[in-house]
């Protein structure tokens, strides 16, 4: 294997753009070595008071094109965080996960063999242990994250990469750097409020409609009795089919790629570009999820192409926004939405948005007219996900961060889709084409 220099995060290259001046002082004093061909992306934010850098594992085989990388460690200064905190920042992340048999450890870090504490593994999209590392009067938080589900845990190589690991005196604070709060909802906050007002007074404008045609013919209770009647039921590897008339609906509007030349006529999208049911590719994970305790359960997630800045609603009728914004836990779904439905036990992601609606923040309450954000292709840093498009997944009774994020549950396939334009009102979804149900490919209106 061919390794590269050590790579050393400088305080300017932490703004994009800008050129690279050895002369100024490390901000983070960290550096490590790493094959030639991973990249090391510089955070533009603050995350939980740390700021650093992440190491990422470019993907390899046809899905590359799709999702870029895999995040192999983070290496981040916690500059809040005084040597004589770390066993009490230990007992809280422990005291997070009482359900989970996280693990707390010695390891060594650094060529100087710096004793430090690792606990994990931290849940996620990518689980990861979480290493506190003292440097003098400095700490540093560390993830080393899981490569495959079931390998969740330090390993003789995740090991060797810590001892990579060179620290040195920084000499600019990270406050000096200006960066955002990246555990703020607002930070991602985009759109004037006219455009939103647009979108939900269009959407709602359609359910008017729709609703006014329930009254006189068919959209509600005459479409919804060509729907089967049955509660939800545990499917093959753990998953759950969600109870039939239970309400979800396509998220993109009557003005989703509108854009001439895309291929796709104005209000819709298509079914699984990329990805679809079992062809879950992000990051390191070549496979969808049913039942994984650390992990989130993708099994049954969906991509929608759209045009960028197209708004995003919410799936449900009504619900509870439980995170909004980016997190590291959850790092290669870019800036993403998780709300739970009305129900309580449903609960949504949306994600690869290029920003958030504002308002859209933990605790909010939404309905199917809500625009909850707009898409894009946001991702882990400087990593490509492919072209513009919703990932949309569902869990059952999932478990969330402390932020509010969501992990294990159950994946949760949902056949049947409201929507508001042509006959019908409802689109069934399923692995094959037929006159009744529509699959990979097929166009899907709003």
């Amino acid at each position: 294997m061919r390794w590269a220099n050590s790579y050393e995060l400088r305080c300017r290259q932490a703004a994009e753009g800008a050129p690279v001046e050895s002369t100024e002082g490390e901000v983070v004093g960290a550096s490590v070595t790493h094959p030639a061909d991973w990249t090391v992306a510089r955070e533009q934010r603050t995350f939980d008071d740390t700021y650093g850098f992440t190491l990422w594992e470019p993907e390899s085989g046809p899905a590359a094109h799709d999702h870029g990388g895999t995040p192999v460690l983070r290496v981040a200064r916690a500059y809040d965080l005084e040597p004589s905190g770390i066993e009490a920042a230990v007992r809280e992340r422990l005291a997070e996960y009482p359900d989970l048999p996280l693990e707390k450890r010695t390891v060594s870090a650094g060529a100087e063999k710096h004793q430090g504490v690792a606990v994990g593994p931290i849940p996620g999209s990518t689980p990861s242990t979480e290493v506190y590392v003292p440097v003098d009067d400095r700490v540093y938080r560390i993830n080393v994250y899981a490569t495959r589900p079931g390998e969740e845990g330090l390993d003789a190589g995740d090991l060797d990469l810590l001892s990579n690991l060179r620290f040195q005196t920084p000499s600019r604070p990270v406050e000096s750097l200006g960066l955002p709060d990246g555990d703020n909802a607002s930070t991602y906050y985009e759109g004037d409020a006219a455009l939103v007002e647009q979108e939900e007074s269009a959407h709602e404008a359609v359910t008017e409609a729709a609703a006014e045609e329930e009254t006189n013919r068919t959209f509600g209770t005459a479409s919804t009795r060509r729907i089967p009647r049955y509660s939800e039921k545990r499917i093959s590897e753990g998953c759950y089919l969600a109870n039939s008339r239970f309400f979800f609906q396509t998220q993109h509007g009557p003005r989703a790629n509108k854009r001439s030349g895309d291929g796709i006529r104005t209000g819709y999208s298509i079914i699984g570009k990329p990805n679809y049911w079992g062809e879950y590719t992000h990051g390191n994970l070549k496979y969808g999820r049913c039942k994984e305790r650390y992990y989130t359960n993708d099994k049954f997630a969906v991509d929608y192409p759209l045009g960028r800045g197209d708004a995003v609603f919410s799936p449900f009728r009504r619900g509870t926004v439980t995170f909004a914004g980016r997190n590291k836990t959850h790092e290669d779904y870019g800036i993403f939405v998780s709300i739970r439905a009305n129900n309580g036990k449903y609960v949504n992601l949306s994600s690869h948005l290029s920003g958030l609606a504002r308002g859209i923040k933990r605790g909010a309450k939404v309905d199917r007219n809500t625009v909850i954000g707009f898409a894009g292709d946001s991702g882990g840093p400087n990593i490509a996900v492919g072209r513009v498009h919703l990932h949309q997944a569902f869990y059952r009774n999932p478990r969330f961060n402390k932020d509010g994020a969501p992990y294990g549950g159950r994946g949760l396939q949902t056949l049947y889709h409201h929507y508001f334009r042509g006959d019908g009102g409802i689109h069934k979804l399923g692995w094959s084409h037929t006159r009744k149900q529509k699959s990979k490919g097929d166009r899907i209106s709003h």
